[in-house]
Order: structure tokens, then C-alpha cells, then sequence
């Protein structure tokens, strides 16, 4: 079997055990919580959390060289160029080492600052300095030699790497479970953090040397050539990363800003759930970047733009964003009172510019080169099709039992919450099929496509959320960001389809219309909720337990009947232990 092959037929299997891991440790970590706050104070407990807010900071250094790893391993492996591999990797230890001795020397400088920063008790200030610091000194490893890890990945071994990292996450739980027990106390979380780094490492290194046996690392193999690739193309993975961060960000920025502490606590509460199947839901995408990086495919056509006229186009998909997303906003009555003509005319004003820009933008992205690739075609529309169907199951069931699985778990004081999650819900499904069609085009290094997706989102969340939230408090908040996670779905898929030459029905039959199916089982589970409402988080769990397997069996069933194709079957059977068992 080719190089190619193998990547493709891996695909759908490391994309599931991506999944099946984060479930593990979600159970996990959910379940360990209340054993840690056993043994913990609030203030303690509080303390571990600053230590990775801190480090979450240190961990944006990491976004662009992992996806480097991951893109050239796959493309030497791809060449024939194994040796290659060893000079990335070796390169890309350097470049880490240097950048965590800087963070971990400024972070010791910090130290007092953020002591009283973060109002630290002096009491507690010796044991915040050596978790902060242990931390950092643990995860900077972590970043030095987590090239080990996504290397696999770039041979398309995500199933291996994910199978490590979980036997250390788990193996880390029983740590902090007899670190704890044994009168560590907050001490122990950091002991449980290391021997899990040290189980990865070695576990990753051990793998990654079965599957190349050449590979090593040495001052000898640096590169300046693959040091290009880490600032070139791990770059502007970089600054999308930190855009990325920004987004998650914003919402709760300013909701806070407008409506207070408390509107973002609830905010936060509605939040939770939809974030939650979201992580499972994008669990799944890693494959794609190593996939796409394997396949590559050729462009037609030598039109290629200059800096200067992508500059112009980033500039025209900004204004557009700005000319439609300012119509609407013109009807609010704070914003009408300072226009010096009707709403009407501003409204429709801005939606004819914008409408003459994006017609302009057509123009010019007709003229782009195609990508002729059928590999990349069928990897973009079932990437999104395979999305869309495990987003329609999550989120289905989120959005018909809201109000249940809200009372079930914090109470009956938030109701608001309820909207909240509702809409996220909704924003979250569509927003996440592009997961793998941002990680397809960083995979072929054009990550233009993404920063203007990213770009788009970006203003339509600057103006809509404030005038939401400020019109509709948290549910004009929610709504808008549906409304923007939406509008810049359709930008990129707009602008995707058009690159593989993809026609609209085509599109909308083979990747949309799947996530379609749960709604029918969805709205009876709706019905009942709303119909024959319970009282008692024991009668709540039994009923979110009963209409949820309703829910899943019926999806899953239609799905089998109408949706999947025989291969589509064929491969979920295989998926099945049971199934391997018997073969």
C-alpha cells in the first residue's frame, strides 16, 4: 500500500480515537474534581488553575511549531525523505529550548508581579512561586520535546499518540488520587503533571522510533532551511493561533463589560455544555492538516496573487464585513438616535456597498487558480459531511433537552442559561464543520483562507455582539454570536467551494444535508420536554437518560438507512470491537 493510501484509509479511524480519547478524559476530569476539591481548599485549587492560565500564554509558542511537525513530516514521508524528518525535529527542539529559556527567565523576573497582581496571599506565596515555576519548568519541557508526538501525527499514526497520552492521563489521575491521599496537597498535582510528561515522552519517543528507526536528535542535523519553515509557514499558523484565542475570548469580554459579573457568570454556565460537545466535536480534525500535507494536490492555471493584491483583497472582505454587518445594527434605538437620516436609508446603504463589494470579490476570486484534486475533494466534502453528522447528534440533543440538562445540573435559579445554551448550541454546529477545512487549506500551506474567515468573524463579533447584548442582554449576546459564527461559515465555504470548483446542490446534498436527519427524532425529544416538564434532579436524569437514548437510536438509525453509503457502513462496522472480534 502507497504512502497515500495509508493516509487516506487512517483517516476516518484516527479522526474516532481522537474523539474516544477526549471523552476519556472529559469523564475523567469531571469525575475527579470533586475528589480534588475534597482534599483542597477553594484558594489552593484556585492557585493550580492560575498556574495554567499563565501558561496558556507560553503555549501560543507552540501553536505554529506543532503544526509545522505535523505539515513536513507529512510531506517528507509523503517524498521519500525520511531522513528529513530528523533535521525538522532536531531543528525544532533548538528553536523551543531557546524559546522556553526566555519565557521561563521572564517568568522568574514576573514573579513578584504577579504575586501581588493576582492578589496572592503572603502565606501562600512560597507554594504559589513553586507551582508556578514547577509548572513552567514541566511545560516547557513539554514543548521541547513534544516534537516527539506530532511527528506521529505526521505519519498519520494519530490512534498510537492518542493511545499514550491517554494511558499517561489516566495513569496521572491515579497519581493525583495517592499523591493526595498520601498529604501532598496542592504539591501533588504538580508530582501527578510531571510523571505524566515523562510517561508521554517516553511513550511518543518509543513509538515514533518503531515507525522511523533513523530518527534522532542532534545539534548537528539544525537547520536553517527547516528553521524557515518554523518562522514561514509556523508563522502564520502562529498569528492565526492567537487570533483564535482572541475569539474565545470576546464574547465574555464584553458581556462582562456591558452587563456586569453576573450576566458573565451566567453567560458562562449556558456556555459550558455547548463548549464541552465542542471539544469532542473538534477532537476529531487533527488528521486532516497530516492528510491534506500527504496529499498536497495541483493548482491549474499561474495566476498567482502578489502581496500587494492579497493585501486588497483582505482589505475588500473587511469592508464588505463591515458595510452588511452595520445594516442591521442601523435599526437599534441606540445607534438610530445618531443617525442624521432614517434607518431605512443607512440600512440599505450599507447593504448595497456591501453588496457591490462582495460582487467585486466574486470578480476576483473567479480568477484564482483551481485546485484539481480528487483526493482533496472528497477529503474536503466528507470532512465536513462526517462533521456536520457527529455536530447534528451533540448538539441535537443539546438544543431539544436545554432546559433539562440546565436543571439537572446547576438548578432551576438560572433560566436565562437556558437561551443561551440554545443559540451557542447552534452557533457551535455550524461553526465547527470548519475545523477541517481550515486545517485542509494550513495542511497545502494556504492559510490566506483562514485569515479571511477568521477576519470576517472577527468584525462581525466587534459589532454585533456589543449591539446584541446592549438591545437583548444575554440572549441578544447568544443570538449574535450564532449570527457571526454563520455568516462567516457560508464566507469560507463560499470561498472553498468555489477553489474545488463545487456546485452549490452538490455541496448542500452530500455534506449539509446529513446534519438534517436528527432534527426529526429532535423535535418529538423537544416536545416531550416541553409537554410533561420534571421536578427533581432524580426524575430529570431519568428522563434526559430515556429521551437522549430515544434520540441517539433513532439518529442513528435514520442515518444507517438514508444517509450512509456502503462504504460509510462497511467502515463504521469495522470501527466496532465486537466486529473485529468475530472477523
Amino acid at each position: 500500500m502507497s504512502h497515500k493510501e495509508n493516509a487516506q484509509k487512517k483517516l476516518v479511524s484516527n479522526a474516532v480515537s481522537g474523539i474516544l480519547a477526549t471523552l476519556v478524559y472529559m469523564l475523567s476530569r469531571l469525575l475527579l474534581t470533586p475528589f480534588i476539591l475534597h482534599y483542597l481548599s477553594l484558594s489552593e485549587f484556585g492557585l493550580w488553575s492560575l498556574c495554567f492560565i499563565i501558561l496558556s500564554y507560553a503555549g501560543m509558542g507552540g501553536f505554529g511549531v506543532n503544526s509545522t511537525y505535523i505539515r513536513y513530516a507529512a510531506r517528507y514521508l509523503a517524498e521519500g525523505r525520511e531522513e528529513e524528518i530528523s533535521r525538522l525535529l532536531s531543528t525544532g527542539v533548538a528553536y523551543m529550548f531557546l524559546f522556553c529559556s526566555l519565557f521561563y527567565a521572564g517568568l522568574s523576573l514576573a514573579m513578584p508581579f504577579l504575586m501581588v497582581r493576582f492578589n496572592v496571599e503572603v502565606a501562600q506565596r512560597a507554594v504559589a512561586t513553586t507551582l508556578i515555576l514547577g509548572t513552567a519548568i514541566v511545560f516547557s519541557i513539554e514543548l521541547v520535546l513534544g516534537g516527539f508526538r506530532f511527528i506521529i501525527n505526521g505519519m498519520h499514526e494519530f490512534a498510537k499518540e492518542r493511545m499514550v497520552t491517554t494511558v499517561a492521563g489516566l495513569v496521572e489521575i491515579g497519581a493525583i488520587i495517592g499523591f493526595l491521599a498520601l498529604g501532598s496537597g496542592v504539591k501533588g498535582l504538580l508530582y501527578a503533571y510531571a510523571l505524566r510528561l515523562v510517561l508521554e515522552t517516553l511513550g511518543c519517543w518509543f513509538i515514533a522510533k518503531s515507525l522511523l528507526p533513523s530518527l534522532r536528535v542532534s545539534l548537528r542535523l539544525f537547520s536553517r532551511e527547516h528553521l524557515r519553515h518554523f518562522f514561514g509557514f509556523g508563522g502564520k499558523v502562529q498569528v492565526l493561533g492567537m487570533l483564535g484565542i482572541f475569539l474565545t475570548a470576546i464574547d465574555r469580554l464584553f458581556i462582562t463589560a456591558i452587563s456586569g459579573l453576573a450576566a458573565g457568570g451566567l453567560f458562562e454556565i449556558g456556555r459550558k455544555l455547548p463548549s464541552a460537545a465542542g471539544g469532542i466535536a473538534s477532537s476529531a480534525f487533527g488528521p486532516f492538516l497530516s492528510t491534506a500535507a500527504h496529499l498536497e494536490g495541483k493548482w491549474t492555471g499561474d495566476k498567482w496573487k502578489t502581496p500587494a493584491e492579497r493585501a486588497v483583497t483582505y482589505l475588500t472582505v473587511a469592508l464588505s464585513t463591515v458595510a452588511l454587518a452595520v445594516a442591521p445594527i442601523a435599526f437599534l434605538d441606540r445607534v438610530r438616535l445618531w443617525l442624521p437620516f432614517n434607518s431605512w436609508i443607512a440600512a440599505l446603504a450599507a447593504a448595497g456597498a456591501g453588496v457591490l463589494l462582495l460582487a467585486l470579490l466574486d470578480r476576483s476570486f473567479k480568477t484564482e487558480n483551481r485546485l484539481e484534486s480528487a483526493e482533496l475533494k472528497k477529503l474536503y466534502l466528507d470532512g465536513i459531511r462526517f462533521t456536520n453528522i457527529i455536530n447534528s447528534l451533540l448538539f441535537g440533543f443539546l438544543i431539544a433537552m436545554a432546559r433539562p440538562l440546565i436543571d439537572v445540573w446547576v438548578g432551576t435559579k438560572y433560566p436565562g442559561a437556558v437561551e443561551v445554551m440554545i443559540f451557542l448550541s447552534i452557533a457551535y454546529s455550524i461553526q465547527l464543520c470548519t475545523g477541517p477545512v481550515t486545517l485542509l487549506f494550513r495542511g497545502i500551506d494556504r492559510n490566506g483562507r483562514e485569515l479571511e474567515y477568521m477576519l470576517v468573524q472577527t468584525l462581525l463579533m466587534v459589532l454585533w455582539i456589543p449591539a446584541g447584548t446592549m438591545a437583548w442582554g444575554l440572549t441578544g449576546a447568544a443570538a449574535a454570536i450564532a449570527a457571526s459564527m454563520s455568516v462567516s461559515t457560508l464566507f469560507i465555504i463560499w470561498r472553498s467551494n468555489g477553489t474545488f470548483a463545487i456546485r452549490v446542490g452538490e455541496f448542500f446534498v452530500h455534506s449539509v444535508l446529513p446534519a438534517l436527519i436528527p432534527v426529526l427524532p429532535g423535535v418529538p425529544i423537544y416536545a416531550i420536554s416541553q409537554l410533561w416538564p420534571q421536578t427533581g434532579r432524580l426524575n430529570l436524569m431519568i428522563q434526559i437518560l430515556s429521551c437522549g437514548t430515544l434520540f441517539v437510536l433513532s439518529s442513528a438509525g435514520l442515518l444507517w438507512k438514508f444517509v450512509l453509503d456502503d462504504a460509510e457502513k462497511a467502515k463504521a462496522l469495522e470501527l466496532l470491537p465486537q466486529k473485529k472480534a468475530s472477523a
